[in-house]
């Protein structure tokens, strides 16, 4: 059986993600990668909850804009060398970028 247990705190944290954010837990399986119809995000069920608590951290501490990490492991047929999964927080003004 598998549980999302995340701590949120009352007031955001400053600093980093969790040190154990960082790394994919043994069992878990995360990949993106290119298709004819757009970019695939594909998950095992313990992926997805690496990436539940990935996303839960970003969105409940006090990161600054552009607080970004990379991620080659995540990339499944990657188009260059060195290409990455880059997940970065933006609360800039989001008609002005698209």
């Amino acid at each position: 059986m598998l549980t999302f247990l995340h701590e949120f705190e009352e007031q955001p944290r400053w600093g980093e993600i969790s040190d154990e954010l960082y790394e994919t837990p043994a069992g878990a399986r995360i990949a993106f990668f290119n298709a004819e119809n757009g970019i695939w995000l594909t998950a095992n069920s313990e992926g997805f909850l690496h990436l539940a608590r990935i996303f839960a951290e970003l969105g409940t501490r006090n990161f600054g804009e552009g607080y970004h990490f990379h991620r080659s492991e995540w990339l499944k047929q990657p188009a260059a060398e060195g290409q990455e999964v880059s997940v970065e927080i933006h609360n800039g003004d989001w008609t002005a970028d698209a």
